[in-house]
C-alpha cells in the first residue's frame, strides 16, 4: 500500500491548501490511504498559538474531513487525526478529540520541552548534553503516556544538536526502547529531507532523519513509518524520497497504521 497520515492544511498557519486539495494530490499520486492530522490547537497556554489552528476551528477541521470522507470513499481511504504536543493537563481534550470528534488516530509530534521552568521549541535552543536529556526524558514521557498512536521524528532533535555522539546515541537508544516496549511505531519525517542539509561533526547530514539514528534502530523491534509531514499538496510526490532513504539504510517499514 501506499499510504501517508502526517499531512497538514492552511489552518496551522505555515501550510497551504485545504483539506480536499490534498486529497485530490492523493488520488493522483495513486495513494491508498492518507490520514489529515493538522497541529492540535493549545487554548489556554501561551506555547506557539502562531502556528496550529485556533480550538474554534476544530469544527470545521473535522466537518471538512468528513464530508471529504463521504465525497471521496470510493477513490481513497480517508482517516481522521491531529499532530499533538502532550500536556499533561489536557486529558480534557485528547478525550475530546476522540470521543467527540472521532479522531482515529493521535499523532505524538514533541517540538516543545520544559527546561528550566520555560518552554522551549526544540529548533531555538542551542541543545547541549542536559537540555538534550531534559527534551529525551519529555519524549519519553509524552510517549509513556499512551494517548497517542505513533511518534513523529524522533529524530527531531537533530535539528538543534548537530553532532553525533555518546550523547545523541544514548537519547536515541533511550527513544529506541520506549517505542520497542510500548510497541509504538516511529516515523521517518520526510520533511527534514526537504529542509538545507546542515554541518555536523561526520561531515553534512539532514537535520532530521538522521541516518545514524536509523540506523541504530535495526538494534530494537520497533515499527517505522514514513510519513510525508505535507504542508503542500505538492509534496506527496516527495514520497520517493522516503522510499530512497530506507533502501540505503536497509531497513524495514510498516506500510499502514493498525489502530
Amino acid at each position: 500500500m501506499k499510504t501517508n497520515y502526517h499531512t497538514h492544511n492552511f489552518r496551522c498557519n505555515h501550510a497551504v491548501g485545504n483539506v480536499k486539495d490534498y486529497i485530490i494530490e492523493a488520488i493522483k499520486n495513486e495513494y491508498d490511504e492518507i490520514g489529515l492530522s493538522d497541529h492540535m490547537p493549545h487554548p489556554g497556554k501561551n506555547i506557539d498559538n502562531v502556528s496550529r489552528m485556533k480550538y474554534e476551528e476544530l469544527v470545521e477541521y473535522f466537518k471538512e474531513i468528513d464530508e471529504a470522507k463521504n465525497k471521496y470513499k470510493n477513490e481513497i481511504s480517508i482517516m481522521k487525526g491531529m499532530e499533538c504536543e502532550y500536556f499533561e493537563d489536557y486529558d480534557w481534550l485528547y478525550k475530546e478529540l476522540r470521543e467527540k470528534y472521532k479522531v482515529e488516530y493521535l499523532i505524538l509530534g514533541v517540538h516543545f520541552f520544559p527546561y528550566k521552568n520555560k518552554w522551549y521549541y526544540v529548533g531555538d535552543i542551542n541543545l547541549n548534553e542536559e537540555s538534550l536529556k531534559v527534551y529525551t526524558d519529555y519524549v519519553i514521557k509524552s510517549m509513556e503516556s499512551r494517548k497517542f498512536d505513533y511518534l513523529a521524528h524522533p529524530d527531531l532533535f537533530g535539528i538543534s544538536y548537530r553532532n553525533w555522539d555518546e550523547n545523541t546515541i544514548n537519547a536515541s537508544r533511550r527513544i529506541l526502547e520506549t517505542a520497542e516496549k510500548l510497541d509504538m511505531p516511529i516515523e521517518i519525517n520526510i520533511n527534514g529531507i526537504r529542509r538545507p542539509m546542515v554541518r555536523y561533526n561526520l561531515g553534512e547530514r539532514y537535520a532530521y532523519p538522521i541516518k545514524e539514528f536509523w540506523e541504530l534502530s535495526k538494534e530494537y523491534n520497533v515499527k517505522r513509518i514514513i510519513g510525508v509531514d505535507a504542508h503542500n499538496p505538492l509534496n506527496f510526490e516527495n514520497m520517493e524520497w522516503g522510499l530512497n532513504f530506507v533502501k540505503e539504510i536497509k531497513i524495514d517499514v510498516i506500510e499502514k497504521l493498525n489502530l
